[in-house]
């Protein structure tokens, strides 16, 4: 093997000197040094028995909220009459257990006191016997963002009064808007948890993020000790007294939004307990937001919990219309369908999905598949804009379907933040011609129905073989130790922040200098592997071996911790930026998109910190307190599952990355040693 690997490197050796690229070299902005034919889409289908569980359709927005245990705390410094800069503030602490401060002041020395109920005021450096303190950071992969956590060692309950001295602040973000109180940006944060049992839970409202829609937040609290993390908690009624979302515009803008729980504001029916507030969004862009709930316990504790999130507005270049569908016979075996549309915007690529429905012939209207995939306007023989989805005529076939053809829950989406553009309920199908699929079906559910027609594979550069490739994931640098593999390839982009999208097309750009190959991936770097498989055809399709993407510390359902950082991003610098895709929300749109045959190809890892009885445990201080336990100080355990794929187990004493308590989860040489053996090249 180390022959062949030999082998390889003086190949591309040679290559580095006649042309700008290389095997392992980092990847161009423009989309990397492998050469690119450009894409080519896949016509994705399903069969209809995936319908009935809803997971090809349109998520909830109100399943995907955050959890909140804990305050983030906005300092506004004010400027003293000695020439000093200080913040004077009181926050409601309900429960003890673990209690910790963490500073987030960034380019500033800031000196903080605090007086617990009854107590006198202590500075928190010189309180040693009282307080422990850790410097920190709060972040993904290799974007951090430092602070200082103090942790109490004896604590009460109750408002606690802080005051913070500065020597100056750091320069203020202001801006105005039309139709809202103007706030500008805080100089830094004070992080408060007592990891209560009563949390906060809050969701965007809809996920119609276009401009000139209105959007906004909707809160509750929640009893803790009878939650599920992977659904959404019952409301406590009458424990918030009142609530607030700031809002962050593209433009640096501040807003302040009041919430109310009257069953005007998207909040459901009033006096339920659930706040809502709405607001109309002017341009696209990204928007963070941080909610603030404050109230009374059950038990009679006044507390305090904030929310942080961060989600895209966009412009929709493409609406659905009304009409008819007209499908016809593109050849022996796929019927086209062009969907009427109109451009509102630039035309570029989509995602559109749709039901197919159709007669059995005694009137009744059976499911026949799920369809979908990436689409490019075009133009039909009338002059009409369209957007062509195809159907394997097998499937109508296969459901016994004569005739009377629909699309239902017909919905097309943008490419970068899976946003639903236009929806239309159903369509009425005109059918010209049927290929001669339709009346055959042997009884397998063959490829080419579940992903269109097969491309002849482009072949790579003599020499150049099947491999199997160690993908990093956001924000970060190399982390697999190539060591624990042969026959394998690096991918790098490292330090950068792509969509799901991006990523994968880098990764397809990449891999198609090798013949084929197959993924060992972390972090988001598995979910990008899964996209370009669902998506497009790539070296992928033409591996073999017994798994074909493998990965480990991927947050398949996103992360808590995306909209933290993009709220501290604000006033530390944007670092590597947010990423939509890693949120609960946009990872809730994807996976949307994604059919159990894709999932199916996944084998998945998920890890978490050892836990003993005797002391607090978490991988990553800071990160623990935005994430339910068990994780890996970036990823929860419940959002790591994919469903439909292949779990390989969880293991503790394993962290996300290195510089957390437990090793690096990519350093378990075991487990490489096992995804080496398995996987595809």
């Amino acid at each position: 093997m180390k022959k062949f690997r030999f082998a390889v490197l003086f190949v591309l050796l040679i290559s580095l000197l006649l042309a700008a690229g290389s095997w392992a070299a980092p990847l161009a902005d423009n989309g990397g040094n492998g050469g690119d034919n450009g894409p080519v889409f896949k016509q994705l289908a399903a069969p209809p028995e995936e319908l009935a569980g809803g997971g090809l359709r349109l998520p909830e927005a109100a399943a995907s909220g955050l959890r909140s245990d804990s305050a983030l705390i906005p300092v506004n410094l004010s400027q003293t009459a000695d020439g000093n800069w200080a913040w004077f503030g009181e926050v409601a602490l309900d429960s003890v257990d673990n209690a910790s401060l963490t500073v987030f002041s960034p380019g500033a020395n800031w000196a903080v006191t605090v007086a617990q109920p009854g107590g006198r005021a202590v500075a928190l450096d010189s309180a040693t016997n009282q307080v422990t303190r850790q410097d920190s950071a709060l972040g993904l992969a290799e974007n951090q963002y430092p602070g200082v956590v103090y942790t109490f060692n004896r604590a009460r309950v109750g408002t606690w009064k802080i005051m913070v001295t500065a020597d100056a602040p750091r320069d203020r973000q202001e801006g105005a808007v039309d139709n809202g109180a103007v706030e500008s940006g805080p100089d830094g944060y004070l992080l408060v948890s007592g990891q209560s049992r009563y949390g906060l839970y809050a969701h965007l409202n809809s996920y119609e993020l276009l401009t000139g829609r209105q959007v906004g937040l909707v809160a509750y609290l929640y009893d803790g000790g009878s939650a599920s993390d992977a659904a959404a908690p019952q409301p406590l009624a009458g424990a918030i007294k009142q609530a607030v979302f700031h809002l962050a515009a593209p433009d640096g803008s501040w807003q302040m939004v009041v919430m109310a729980d009257d069953g005007l504001h998207g909040d459901g029916l009033a006096g339920d307990g659930v706040f809502g507030g709405l607001v109309t969004a002017a341009a696209a862009g990204q928007y963070t937001a941080q909610v603030v709930a404050e109230g009374q316990t059950p038990d009679n504790r006044p507390f305090i919990r904030t929310t942080q999130h961060v989600f895209p507005v966009i412009d929709a270049s493409l609406s659905l219309v009304e009409g008819t569908v007209v499908a016809t016979a593109a050849d022996d075996v796929r019927l086209r369908l062009d969907v009427p549309a109109v451009a509102v915007g630039e035309a570029g690529a989509a995602q559109l999905f749709a039901e197919v429905w159709g007669d059995d012939g005694s009137g009744t209207a059976v499911p026949v598949a799920w369809i979908g995939g990436m689409v490019q306007a075009e133009y039909t023989a009338d002059g009409q804009l369209a957007l062509p989805l195809y159907l394997d005529g097998r499937w109508l076939a296969r459901a016994g379907v004569r005739g009377g053809l629909s699309l239902q829950n017909i919905r097309l989406h943008d490419v970068e933040t899976h946003i639903p553009m236009s929806q239309i309920a159903s369509l009425a199908v005109n059918v010209e011609s049927l290929p001669a699929a339709a009346l055959e079906y042997s009884g397998e559910v063959t490829e080419e129905m579940l992903m269109g027609p097969r491309p002849e594979a482009s072949g790579a550069p003599q020499g150049f073989a099947g491999v199997l490739m160690l993908i990093h994931g956001y924000c970060s640098g190399g982390v697999w130790p190539t060591s624990d593999f042969s026959q394998y390839a690096v991918f790098q982009d490292y330090n950068k922040n792509r969509t799901h999208d991006q990523f994968a097309n880098l990764i397809r750009t990449y891999g198609n200098q090798f013949s084929s190959f197959g993924a060992v991936a972390h972090s988001q770097g598995g979910a990008a592997s899964l996209h370009l498989y669902t998506y497009y055809w790539s070296g992928l399709d033409y591996s073999s071996g017994s798994r074909l993407i493998q990965s480990v510390g991927t947050p398949y359902r996103g992360t808590a911790l995306a909209g933290n950082l993009a709220v501290l991003g604000q006033i530390f610098g944007a670092g590597c930026g947010t990423n939509w895709d890693l949120t609960y929300d946009g990872a809730g749109l994807w996976l949307s998109g994604i059919p159990s045959w894709a999932r199916s190809r996944v084998y998945y890892s998920t890890t978490a910190f050892k836990d003993v009885w005797w002391r607090y445990d978490y991988c990553h201080l800071v990160t623990d307190l935005f994430l339910s336990d068990p994780d890996d100080g970036t990823t929860e355990k419940w959002a790591g599952q994919l469903s439909g794929a292949n779990n390989m187990g969880h293991k503790s004493g394993w962290c996300h990355t290195n510089g957390m308590r437990d090793p690096a989860q990519y350093n378990d040489h075991s487990r490489n040693a096992n995804m080496n053996s398995y996987g595809n090249r």
